[in-house]
């Protein structure tokens, strides 16, 4: 997993990250290239991400360039991530205990991407900091910024895509200017969306809620207490839009495994936490060595002190570790 600390204008951050990238021999020619079908997506989704995310598109430019690729292709590969691609297997709960809030996430996913997944603080310019996830670069998966408000993603097949914006790029958008939920959620309902995807997003303030998005449709669902997203939707008008696989995945038992130990058990703090995401109380992520699938990372945020532990790899194998670069990052911008 990469680390980088990135600071500045997008453009500076993007040639920055590309140039550290290249360097270590991260060569993407082979990974960016798609189907004509992708390429063709992807290119109808350009002017929709340079009208939406112009900031954040001067970044894919920097990078491209720190990278030595076309702006064109990467920015199509990453258009077509959570679109047309792999399969990702998450697990996302918020929850309101007492005076506190928390956000547990795990991204599980093929083995091979432990290596080139990243955690990287952001100190943009103008913008919010925040530390945040990915295994896509400027596009994320989950995160927490400076004002409290942590978002996390959950993947779905798509069984529709239209040109838009993904996840991944909603999350970072997110993160990057939103400080409370309702701005979050006021902002993503003004974007076109491309892919299919669930939204935990959860503030200090304890406001909650998944927003369930597909190209076609959107659903906010809230709740006091907490809210859970795995891999599939469970409003009723959003049913039918998941995968004909009923529990990809053991994306229902996932999902029954938070919903039982929460209903159940009035208060959670920050370890208990750390034990429901790891599967202590039912099955979460102990998948079988056949399926080729396991846990990149697994993150914590206590989001009124902005305290995070992050989990690289099984979490069997690896230990959940204190994350300082947000609180550091704070106190450079103080100085």
């Amino acid at each position: 997993m990469y680390h980088p600390r990135l600071k500045g204008k997008h453009y500076d951050m993007g040639k920055h990250y590309g140039d550290l990238l290249y360097k270590t021999g991260e060569d993407l020619s082979s990974v960016i290239k798609l189907s004509d079908k992708q390429k063709s997506f992807g290119q109808r989704c350009l002017p929709i991400y340079e009208k939406y995310m112009s900031e954040i598109m001067m970044e894919v430019r920097g990078l491209a360039e720190g990278l030595h690729q076309k702006y064109e292709d990467l920015a199509c590969w990453l258009f077509n991530i959570y679109c047309n691609e792999e399969e990702h297997g998450c697990t996302v709960f918020a929850v309101k205990s007492k005076d506190k809030v928390y956000l547990a996430r795990n991204m599980d996913m093929f083995p091979e991407y432990k290596k080139t997944s990243e955690s990287v603080l952001y100190r943009v310019e103008g913008k919010n900091t925040f530390l945040a996830h990915s295994t896509a670069m400027i596009s994320l998966e989950d995160g927490i910024n400076e004002h409290g408000l942590s978002i996390a993603l959950t993947f779905l097949l798509s069984k529709k895509i239209k040109p838009g914006i993904n996840g991944g790029f909603i999350v970072r958008k997110v993160l990057e200017e939103c400080k409370t939920t309702d701005e979050a959620i006021e902002l993503i309902k003004t974007i076109p969306i491309s892919s299919s995807h669930n939204l935990v997003i959860a503030d200090k303030n304890g406001k909650m809620a998944v927003i369930e998005c597909t190209s076609e449709d959107i659903n906010v669902r809230y709740s006091d207490d907490y809210v859970i997203a795995t891999n599939h939707f469970i409003s009723n008008n959003m049913i039918k839009y998941n995968n004909k696989e009923d529990n990809w995945y053991y994306t229902n038992d996932r999902y029954n495994t938070i919903d039982n130990y929460l209903k159940n058990n009035a208060t959670i703090d920050f370890d208990k936490c750390k034990e429901l995401i790891s599967g202590k109380y039912g099955f979460i992520c102990q998948f079988e060595k056949k399926l080729h699938f396991d846990t990149i990372w697994s993150a914590v945020y206590d989001l009124n002190t902005l305290y995070n532990e992050i989990c690289e790899g099984n979490l069997n194998k690896s230990k959940y570790k204190f994350d300082n670069r947000l609180e550091w990052g704070l106190k450079q911008n103080n100085k």
